[in-house]
């Protein structure tokens, strides 16, 4: 008996061992980098960070031809993003699932087909304002956790949707999507996407880019509605170029205005970015400034911001 026992055990461990390493390797990723962010209205602050986070990813090939993958990331000592992602094989499309704060798919797709070298101009109005950024197709909502996505390529056309069936106790499902088409002729690019938050907001945003040479340009427009009376509708203008200095060095510049039903005054987000590679090192700075936040006429802000990351 205890002969049977071992001769199992030993079977047993053997399609272990052998069923591990058909599953594929995890492996971690991350950087070393600091950072500087200094903004007008929080002057007390320390400017100076340092990244904090790491990546673990794996994954494999199933016998069935499909693909399979899945990443966390410990970011300040804790699990932040993290996913599941099931390619179908045969150009069947990708699924994923976000386990929390991870972009499943859908809208986020095309809400920002501007180009830029370093940050977006609208993020100094988030920081200075502490809400959410304004004049996007997620400005009303679009919750990770818990959240499918979908993305397939059919006939030139990039397609993603993004559906969270629960986005929060008593709300009802977020469904949105994504579409770009590249093939209409060379470096033209036009995107559009749509995104409904049950019973909060429909958003609706159309964006379109040209690249000739170095040279990439793009203009976007995104509507935010929302359905309750008396909250603040949004109509968003948004464009802005960047330049391929050459292989090493990018810049960019660009401008977002947003009308808020009712505000005092239109946000107007605008800024400058750039980055140059140098081998392993990749230095990017920004200058941000937001003009009436939030439609508040004089919550106006600068911001100054720079990364300098190390890979090995």
């Amino acid at each position: 008996m205890n002969k049977l026992k071992k001769v199992g055990l030993t079977a047993l461990a053997t399609t272990l061992v052998a069923s591990s390493a058909y599953a594929g390797e995890m492996s971690v990723s991350g950087s070393a980098s600091l950072n500087y962010s200094g903004i007008s209205t929080s002057s007390g602050a320390n400017p100076w960070t340092m990244g904090d986070s790491v990546t673990f990813s794996g994954g494999g090939d199933l016998d069935n031809g499909m693909t399979v993958g899945v990443s966390y990331e410990l970011d300040g000592g804790n699990y932040d993003d993290y996913k599941l992602t099931l390619g179908l094989g045969d150009d069947l499309g990708t699924i994923t699932f976000s386990g929390n704060s991870v972009n499943a798919g859908g809208v986020d797709t095309v809400k920002d087909m501007v180009p830029t070298a370093y940050t977006p101009v609208y993020e100094l109005a988030n920081e200075t304002t502490g809400a959410v950024d304004n004049g996007l197709a997620t400005t009303s909502g679009r919750i990770t956790t818990s959240m499918w996505g979908y993305a397939i390529n059919m006939s030139g056309f990039d397609v993603s949707l993004g559906y969270n069936q629960k986005p929060a106790a008593g709300a009802e499902a977020e469904t949105s999507i994504g579409v770009k088409y590249a093939d209409l002729m060379d470096g033209l690019t036009i995107g559009a996407g749509r995104m409904d938050d049950g019973d909060v907001a429909e958003s609706d945003t159309l964006g379109v880019s040209y690249t000739a040479g170095s040279i990439t340009a793009a203009y976007q427009i995104t509507k935010v509605d929302y359905e309750a009376t008396g909250t603040a509708d949004q109509d968003a203008v948004h464009y802005g170029v960047s330049v391929a200095v050459n292989e090493n060095l990018s810049v960019s510049a660009g401008r977002q205005s947003v009308d808020i039903t009712d505000a005092a005054d239109d946000e107007i987000n605008t800024g400058m970015s750039a980055s140059y590679t140098m081998g392993s090192i990749k230095i990017a700075g920004a200058f941000n400034q937001v003009d009436s936040g939030t439609g508040v006429v004089n919550r106006d802000a600068e911001s100054t911001s720079l990364n300098i990351s190390f890979a090995f």
